[in-house]
């Protein structure tokens, strides 16, 4: 059967779809030690910023860049939680292309009434919202113990809600990307290192990137990176105003456009193109 060719789909099957959004819950659950380890990071990583802000601002001053510290920690905790337990979450999952392509199951993402791409979609979706749990969670920890303040504005707060869902569609997307590549090279442990750390770095979520130089955080303020951490973070603490909220918020949905057809097409490809090492 050709890997473009699928079946169709039943129509009692189709409404099943949505059932693949509580995939990842569900595995989470099932090993929780995953759940342990994951929190343990996230502390530890606000911990950490907590101390490390507290000193640097006991040495500079009241601001540093515009940026007092209650906005600087806000801003960490906030950062770690977008990225830190997406990506923890993405590393223990084993449903990912390269994984499938190592044991040869990869062919039945191609031959399941349900497309492929599709399949991932849901899939993120359920990765998305499970994050967010983890998100609000921590969120509201933080500000219970003050490390993290409340935003500016109510509509502050509603833009930031627009922001954080483009932020993590685009955050998929790069993910996808990602774990596509593993189609056309033998293991994508050198590509999956070089984009965890662009992520880390041009998202802003290891450093904020209002202290970096202005040549580079010009650059990186236009890379999909920021638009996944930077800039929700930085409408909830305010740094970006909201009356200026409107091209950031034009330049997240750009992206999400543009790396959807690039996905698209790799998917395309990727139906044309399989090698399992299993033999």
């Amino acid at each position: 059967m050709s890997l473009l060719a699928r079946p169709a789909v039943p129509p009692d099957r189709a409404p099943r779809a949505h059932r693949l959004i509580t995939l990842v819950p569900r595995s989470e659950w099932a090993y929780r030690p995953r759940i342990v380890a994951t929190g343990f990071v996230i502390v530890t990583q606000v911990f950490l910023y907590v101390l490390l802000w507290r000193a640097l601002y006991r040495e500079s001053g009241d601001t540093v860049v515009g940026l007092d510290m209650s906005q600087a920690i806000t801003y960490s905790v906030l950062a770690t939680l977008m990225g830190t337990g997406r990506v923890v979450l993405e590393g223990a999952s084993q449903e990912t292309a390269q994984s499938k392509i190592r044991d040869g199951s990869v062919v039945f993402w191609f031959v399941r009434p349900l497309a492929a791409r599709r399949y991932c979609a849901w899939r993120g979706l359920g990765e998305s919202l499970y994050a967010t749990l983890w998100l609000l969670g921590g969120l509201t920890v933080g500000v219970l113990c003050s490390l993290v303040a409340l935003p500016p504005s109510w509509p502050a707060a509603a833009v930031t809600v627009v922001s954080y869902a483009l932020g993590q569609v685009v955050f998929h997307q790069i993910g996808l990307l990602v774990d596509l590549t593993s189609f056309w090279t033998i293991t994508s442990f050198g590509v999956n290192r070089l984009a965890a750390f662009a992520q880390l770095l041009l998202s802003g979520g290891l450093i904020p990137l209002w202290l970096f130089p202005d040549w580079f955080r010009s650059t990186a303020g236009h890379l999909p990176f920021a638009a996944t951490i930077n800039v929700p973070v930085s409408l909830y603490t305010g740094r970006i105003p909201v009356a200026d909220s409107a091209p950031y918020l034009a330049e997240q949905a750009l992206w999400c456009v543009l790396l959807a057809v690039l996905g698209r097409l790799m998917w395309r490809r990727a139906a044309r193109r399989l090698l399992v090492l299993g033999g």
